[in-house]
């Protein structure tokens, strides 16, 4: 285990146990099973208003997180996104997500309460939005795509998300490439801009090829 990472487990150790000292760790009673869901709130900032932050946590472990950046003098308003897995850690009383960019711990304050570890002195917590709508954002992403009968199927390499892939949007583009490959009965690394939709059960219904990027015969997960 590296240091950084005992750090912040130790650190998360310490917060908890500053609740029991209170009499109180109302995060001990909220199984993993609880966790799923979505989670919003504004994470403070130097010098702007505030960072508009969405977590979805779904149940097969899985998770989008969106920051949306306000407009200032110097700039357009940006969004930006990361997805990959979540898991507990410290007995249930804390969840670490993994995937492209920094690692994320946030501690569990209650059921509905996640509170993220940072350097700051400033609480950036997030709270439960039972009304707030399934993920639909249009975002980068890259996997394997394969031939399946006369169209396609997209895995995504961080999440191991499989789709079925439209024939809507930018897919005309996506084909003629990949056909041009030679490669159509194997798996090939491909990049694109896309947005997932979902079926009643959470599954991924399909992939929309918004933007084709690139295809690489080479490229791996």
């Amino acid at each position: 285990m590296s240091l950084n990472r005992l750090l912040v487990l130790l650190g998360t150790i310490l917060v908890v146990g500053c609740s029991n000292d209170r009499g109180s760790d109302p995060a001990a009673d909220q199984p993993r099973a609880s966790l799923p869901g979505v989670y919003e709130g504004v994470f403070p900032c130097e010098g702007c208003p505030g960072i508009a932050s969405t977590l979805w946590l779904r149940s097969d472990g899985r998770f989008f997180f969106r920051q949306k950046y306000a407009a200032d003098d110097t700039g357009e308003a940006i969004d930006t996104f990361s997805l990959g897995r979540w898991s507990s850690i410290t007995d249930d009383r804390a969840i670490e997500l993994s995937g492209l960019g920094p690692r994320r711990v946030f501690i569990r304050m209650d059921r509905d309460t996640l509170i993220m570890q940072t350097d700051s002195d400033l609480t950036h917590r997030l709270t439960r939005d039972p009304a707030a709508p399934e993920f639909t954002a249009t975002i980068r992403l890259a996997g394997t795509m394969r031939k399946v009968g006369v169209g396609a199927s997209f895995t995504e390499c961080l999440t191991g998300l499989v789709a079925p892939v439209s024939k809507s949007g930018d897919f005309a583009r996506f084909w003629h490439q990949y056909r041009a490959t030679g490669r159509s009965t194997e798996p090939t690394y491909v990049e694109l801009e896309g947005r997932f939709s979902w079926s009643d059960d959470g599954t991924p219904k399909a992939l929309t090829i918004e933007r084709f990027i690139t295809v690489k015969t080479k490229g791996a997960c």
